[in-house]
């Protein structure tokens, strides 16, 4: 006792990946409640813990969210829009003779090459 603001901080993101926000929140209450009780000045109002404990919370919104790296309509078959993409399902047959390309979930295997030597 007492505890600097920055371990406070650093405690708190060293929780992040094994408590939820809300269970972080409390722990950092209850670290200030100590403080207190015990006549220090309580470390969860220092902007470095306030800053901290806010960028916790905004990541574990967003990894509710999927993060929004890709937006879903990017993997669906849709139909082409841009001129140079291959045309899309609805095109008449005899048209275009060339596939679709397809995105796929594992990478194509390849044989190895024999090492020379």
């Amino acid at each position: 006792m007492p505890a600097h603001p920055w371990t406070v901080a650093a405690y708190a993101r060293w929780c992040e990946p094994r408590h939820r926000h809300q269970t972080i929140v409390k722990y950092v209450r209850a670290i200030a409640r100590m403080h207190l009780l015990n006549c220090f000045k309580p470390p969860d109002r220092h902007p470095t813990v306030t800053r901290t404990l806010r960028a916790i919370e905004t990541r574990t919104q967003a990894r509710r969210a999927g993060a929004g790296l890709f937006r879903a309509e990017d993997f669906t078959a849709a139909e082409s829009t841009h001129a140079g993409d291959i045309p899309g399902p609805n095109v008449p047959a005899g048209k275009d003779t060339r596939q679709r390309r397809v995105l796929r979930a594992t990478p194509q295997l390849v044989s190895r090459r024999p090492s020379e030597g």
